[in-house]
Protein backbone atom coordinates (compact mmCIF):
# COMPACT_ATOMS: atom_id res chain seq x y z
CA UNK A 1 0.00 0.00 0.00
CA UNK A 2 1.36 3.47 -1.01
CA UNK A 3 1.69 5.77 1.64
CA UNK A 4 0.33 9.20 1.30
CA UNK A 5 3.14 12.36 0.99
CA UNK A 6 3.79 14.42 4.02
CA UNK A 7 2.04 17.34 2.41
CA UNK A 8 -1.07 15.30 1.49
CA UNK A 9 -1.46 14.39 5.18
CA UNK A 10 -1.36 17.67 6.33
CA UNK A 11 -3.85 18.92 4.06
CA UNK A 12 -6.69 16.25 5.01
CA UNK A 13 -5.90 17.27 8.56
CA UNK A 14 -5.93 20.99 7.74
CA UNK A 15 -9.24 20.19 5.41
CA UNK A 16 -10.91 18.40 8.74
CA UNK A 17 -10.22 21.54 11.14
CA UNK A 18 -10.92 24.02 8.80
CA UNK A 19 -14.75 22.63 7.72
CA UNK A 20 -15.47 21.46 11.86
CA UNK A 21 -14.92 25.67 12.48
CA UNK A 22 -16.94 26.26 9.19
CA UNK A 23 -19.92 24.56 10.98
CA UNK A 24 -19.02 25.54 14.48
CA UNK A 25 -19.39 29.23 12.98
CA UNK A 26 -22.76 28.49 11.30
CA UNK A 27 -24.27 27.18 14.33
CA UNK A 28 -22.90 30.23 15.93
CA UNK A 29 -24.46 32.60 13.72
CA UNK A 30 -28.17 30.22 13.88
CA UNK A 31 -27.99 30.26 17.62
CA UNK A 32 -27.79 34.26 17.50
CA UNK A 33 -30.97 34.39 15.25
CA UNK A 34 -32.73 31.67 17.78
CA UNK A 35 -31.94 34.46 20.18
CA UNK A 36 -33.35 37.20 18.53
CA UNK A 37 -36.54 35.71 17.63
CA UNK A 38 -36.53 34.95 21.65
CA UNK A 39 -36.02 38.31 22.31
CA UNK A 40 -38.74 39.31 20.01
CA UNK A 41 -41.08 37.09 21.11
CA UNK A 42 -40.52 38.06 24.56
CA UNK A 43 -41.00 42.38 23.57
CA UNK A 44 -44.41 41.33 21.98
CA UNK A 45 -45.52 39.32 25.09
CA UNK A 46 -44.33 42.11 27.42
CA UNK A 47 -46.05 45.06 25.13
CA UNK A 48 -49.26 42.67 24.88
CA UNK A 49 -49.08 42.53 28.72
CA UNK A 50 -48.78 46.25 29.33
CA UNK A 51 -50.92 47.09 26.79
CA UNK A 52 -53.97 44.85 27.64
CA UNK A 53 -54.09 45.82 31.52
CA UNK A 54 -53.56 49.63 30.27
CA UNK A 55 -56.62 51.95 30.26
CA UNK A 56 -58.77 52.75 26.75
CA UNK A 57 -57.37 55.03 24.19
CA UNK A 58 -58.13 57.38 22.33
CA UNK A 59 -57.56 57.04 18.92
CA UNK A 60 -55.24 59.98 18.38
CA UNK A 61 -53.37 58.82 21.42
CA UNK A 62 -52.99 55.35 20.39
CA UNK A 63 -52.32 55.92 16.29
CA UNK A 64 -49.40 58.21 15.16
CA UNK A 65 -49.49 61.07 12.94
CA UNK A 66 -48.74 59.12 9.72
CA UNK A 67 -51.74 57.18 10.73
CA UNK A 68 -50.00 53.57 11.02
CA UNK A 69 -50.54 51.29 13.82
CA UNK A 70 -46.83 50.91 15.25
CA UNK A 71 -45.66 48.16 17.04
CA UNK A 72 -45.50 49.36 20.59
CA UNK A 73 -49.12 50.60 20.34
CA UNK A 74 -49.93 47.41 18.99
CA UNK A 75 -52.48 45.09 21.41
CA UNK A 76 -53.40 48.79 23.00
CA UNK A 77 -57.02 49.02 23.78
CA UNK A 78 -59.13 52.12 22.28
CA UNK A 79 -62.14 53.95 22.25
CA UNK A 80 -63.68 55.29 18.92
CA UNK A 81 -66.81 56.26 18.24
CA UNK A 82 -68.32 56.43 14.61
CA UNK A 83 -70.27 54.71 12.05
CA UNK A 84 -70.03 51.11 10.85
CA UNK A 85 -69.73 51.38 6.68
CA UNK A 86 -72.15 47.89 6.08
CA UNK A 87 -72.07 48.22 2.43
CA UNK A 88 -68.04 47.78 3.13
CA UNK A 89 -68.41 44.49 4.83
CA UNK A 90 -65.41 41.93 2.97
CA UNK A 91 -65.53 38.32 4.06
CA UNK A 92 -61.76 37.06 5.32
CA UNK A 93 -62.14 33.02 4.32
CA UNK A 94 -59.93 30.46 5.04
CA UNK A 95 -59.19 31.49 8.41
CA UNK A 96 -60.15 28.63 10.87
CA UNK A 97 -61.50 30.05 14.32
CA UNK A 98 -60.63 27.06 17.32
CA UNK A 99 -60.39 24.73 14.10
CA UNK A 100 -63.71 25.75 12.52
CA UNK A 101 -64.08 26.63 9.19
CA UNK A 102 -65.43 29.97 9.28
CA UNK A 103 -66.02 33.59 8.21
CA UNK A 104 -64.05 36.57 9.31
CA UNK A 105 -66.06 39.88 9.23
CA UNK A 106 -64.34 43.09 8.18
CA UNK A 107 -66.00 46.50 8.08
CA UNK A 108 -64.97 49.99 7.80
CA UNK A 109 -65.65 52.32 10.96
CA UNK A 110 -65.83 55.96 9.47
CA UNK A 111 -64.87 58.16 12.69
CA UNK A 112 -65.68 61.75 13.69
CA UNK A 113 -62.54 62.88 12.69
CA UNK A 114 -62.78 61.70 9.12
CA UNK A 115 -60.38 59.10 9.04
CA UNK A 116 -61.82 55.57 8.82
CA UNK A 117 -60.58 51.74 10.87
CA UNK A 118 -61.11 48.79 9.42
CA UNK A 119 -62.89 46.51 11.82
CA UNK A 120 -62.86 42.87 12.70
CA UNK A 121 -66.75 42.48 13.65
CA UNK A 122 -66.43 39.02 14.70
CA UNK A 123 -67.01 35.27 12.74
CA UNK A 124 -69.74 32.55 11.58
CA UNK A 125 -69.18 29.55 10.75
CA UNK A 126 -69.02 28.65 6.95
CA UNK A 127 -72.34 27.25 6.33
CA UNK A 128 -73.81 23.37 4.36
CA UNK A 129 -73.88 24.13 0.90
CA UNK A 130 -77.48 23.91 0.97
CA UNK A 131 -77.37 26.99 3.81
CA UNK A 132 -77.32 30.55 3.42
CA UNK A 133 -75.31 32.24 5.95
CA UNK A 134 -77.57 34.86 7.76
CA UNK A 135 -74.86 37.93 8.06
CA UNK A 136 -75.15 40.58 10.83
CA UNK A 137 -77.14 43.53 11.16
CA UNK A 138 -74.93 46.83 11.83
CA UNK A 139 -76.56 50.05 13.51
CA UNK A 140 -77.34 52.76 10.79
CA UNK A 141 -76.16 55.56 13.84
CA UNK A 142 -73.07 56.16 15.40
CA UNK A 143 -71.49 53.61 17.94
CA UNK A 144 -68.50 54.07 20.39
CA UNK A 145 -66.21 50.83 19.40
CA UNK A 146 -63.86 49.05 21.99
CA UNK A 147 -61.55 47.45 20.15
CA UNK A 148 -57.83 46.13 19.96
CA UNK A 149 -55.34 47.60 17.67
CA UNK A 150 -53.15 45.17 15.16
CA UNK A 151 -50.76 46.00 12.72
CA UNK A 152 -51.96 45.70 9.22
CA UNK A 153 -51.05 41.74 7.63
CA UNK A 154 -48.81 41.33 4.80
CA UNK A 155 -50.97 42.74 1.52
CA UNK A 156 -51.13 39.16 -0.53
CA UNK A 157 -52.50 41.38 -3.89
CA UNK A 158 -55.97 39.86 -3.87
CA UNK A 159 -58.88 41.73 -3.28
CA UNK A 160 -62.90 41.63 -2.35
CA UNK A 161 -64.72 38.53 -2.35
CA UNK A 162 -61.08 36.87 -2.53
CA UNK A 163 -59.65 38.85 0.66
CA UNK A 164 -57.48 36.49 2.21
CA UNK A 165 -55.62 39.00 4.55
CA UNK A 166 -56.78 41.83 6.93
CA UNK A 167 -55.37 45.04 5.54
CA UNK A 168 -56.98 48.10 3.83
CA UNK A 169 -55.70 47.30 0.88
CA UNK A 170 -57.69 44.38 0.54
CA UNK A 171 -61.17 46.35 1.60
CA UNK A 172 -63.22 48.45 -0.80
CA UNK A 173 -62.05 52.36 -0.76
CA UNK A 174 -63.51 53.99 2.78
CA UNK A 175 -64.86 57.28 3.45
CA UNK A 176 -62.20 58.60 4.87
CA UNK A 177 -58.74 58.75 5.35
CA UNK A 178 -57.40 54.93 5.99
CA UNK A 179 -55.71 54.09 9.25
CA UNK A 180 -52.77 51.61 8.55
CA UNK A 181 -53.94 48.80 11.13
CA UNK A 182 -57.11 47.73 12.31
CA UNK A 183 -59.12 46.67 15.26
CA UNK A 184 -60.59 43.57 16.82
CA UNK A 185 -63.96 44.88 18.61
CA UNK A 186 -64.37 43.51 22.08
CA UNK A 187 -67.22 45.87 22.60
CA UNK A 188 -69.64 48.09 20.74
CA UNK A 189 -72.66 50.38 21.97
CA UNK A 190 -75.31 52.21 20.48
CA UNK A 191 -78.69 53.47 21.74
CA UNK A 192 -80.03 50.23 21.37
CA UNK A 193 -77.63 48.82 24.12
CA UNK A 194 -73.58 46.90 23.40
CA UNK A 195 -72.68 43.85 22.49
CA UNK A 196 -69.64 41.61 22.10
CA UNK A 197 -69.46 41.86 18.63
CA UNK A 198 -71.69 41.39 15.31
CA UNK A 199 -70.98 37.75 15.53
CA UNK A 200 -68.93 35.29 17.35
CA UNK A 201 -66.03 37.61 18.98
CA UNK A 202 -62.53 36.20 17.59
CA UNK A 203 -60.57 35.65 20.33
CA UNK A 204 -57.32 37.36 21.10
CA UNK A 205 -54.23 34.90 20.17
CA UNK A 206 -52.36 33.31 22.62
CA UNK A 207 -48.77 34.61 22.62
CA UNK A 208 -46.01 31.97 23.72
CA UNK A 209 -42.27 31.82 23.73
CA UNK A 210 -41.80 28.63 21.88
CA UNK A 211 -38.64 26.81 21.58
CA UNK A 212 -36.39 29.85 20.23
CA UNK A 213 -34.21 29.78 23.49
CA UNK A 214 -33.44 25.97 23.70
CA UNK A 215 -32.99 25.97 19.89
CA UNK A 216 -30.33 28.79 21.25
CA UNK A 217 -28.38 26.83 23.56
CA UNK A 218 -28.69 23.10 21.39
CA UNK A 219 -26.67 25.63 18.62
CA UNK A 220 -23.98 27.14 20.92
CA UNK A 221 -23.68 23.68 22.17
CA UNK A 222 -22.72 22.05 18.37
CA UNK A 223 -20.78 25.40 17.95
CA UNK A 224 -18.60 23.89 21.14
CA UNK A 225 -18.48 20.50 20.20
CA UNK A 226 -17.68 20.91 16.69
CA UNK A 227 -14.06 21.61 16.82
CA UNK A 228 -13.18 19.39 19.52
CA UNK A 229 -14.75 16.44 16.98
CA UNK A 230 -12.81 18.16 14.25
CA UNK A 231 -9.66 17.75 16.13
CA UNK A 232 -10.66 14.33 17.03
CA UNK A 233 -10.80 13.15 13.40
CA UNK A 234 -7.85 14.91 12.36
CA UNK A 235 -5.66 13.46 14.56
CA UNK A 236 -7.50 9.58 14.11
CA UNK A 237 -6.50 10.62 10.10
CA UNK A 238 -2.97 11.66 10.44
CA UNK A 239 -2.44 8.10 12.41
CA UNK A 240 -4.35 6.24 9.44
CA UNK A 241 -2.44 7.89 6.87
CA UNK A 242 1.15 7.35 9.00
CA UNK A 243 1.97 4.43 6.64
CA UNK A 244 5.77 3.23 7.59
CA UNK A 245 6.83 6.42 9.53
CA UNK A 246 6.09 4.43 12.68
CA UNK A 247 9.00 1.81 13.49
CA UNK A 248 8.08 -1.73 12.68
CA UNK A 249 8.69 -4.47 15.65
CA UNK A 250 11.03 -7.58 14.72
CA UNK A 251 9.52 -10.32 12.81
CA UNK A 252 8.03 -13.19 14.61
CA UNK A 253 9.30 -16.49 14.20
CA UNK A 254 6.82 -18.88 12.47
CA UNK A 255 5.46 -21.93 14.39
CA UNK A 256 5.70 -25.35 13.82
CA UNK A 257 2.63 -27.29 13.19
CA UNK A 258 1.56 -28.68 16.00
CA UNK A 259 1.40 -32.78 14.98
CA UNK A 260 -1.13 -34.85 15.86
CA UNK A 261 0.12 -37.37 18.65
CA UNK A 262 -0.93 -41.08 17.65
CA UNK A 263 -2.81 -42.55 20.15
CA UNK A 264 -1.59 -45.82 21.73
CA UNK A 265 -3.49 -49.22 21.19
CA UNK A 266 -5.57 -50.16 24.15
CA UNK A 267 -5.05 -53.71 26.27
CA UNK A 268 -8.25 -54.33 24.84
CA UNK A 269 -6.90 -53.43 21.31
CA UNK A 270 -3.92 -55.81 21.65
CA UNK A 271 -6.23 -59.02 23.12
CA UNK A 272 -8.50 -58.44 19.79
CA UNK A 273 -5.52 -58.62 17.36
CA UNK A 274 -4.35 -61.58 19.11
Amino acid sequence: MTTPSLASRILRVVGIVALALAVSAVAVRAGFWQLGRHEARSAAIAAYEANAAAAPASLDEAVGADGTVSADEEWRLVEVTGVIDAGSQTLLRNRPVDRTAAYQLLVWLDTDDGRSLLLNAGWMPVPGPDADPEWPEYPAGEVTVTAVLRQSEPDDGRRDSGATRITPAQMPEPDGTPIDGYGMIREACDASGCVDSYAAQVPLPTLTLGPHLAYTWQWFAFALIAPVAGIMLARREWQATSGDDAPAGPPREPREPRRRRRAEPSDEDIEDAL
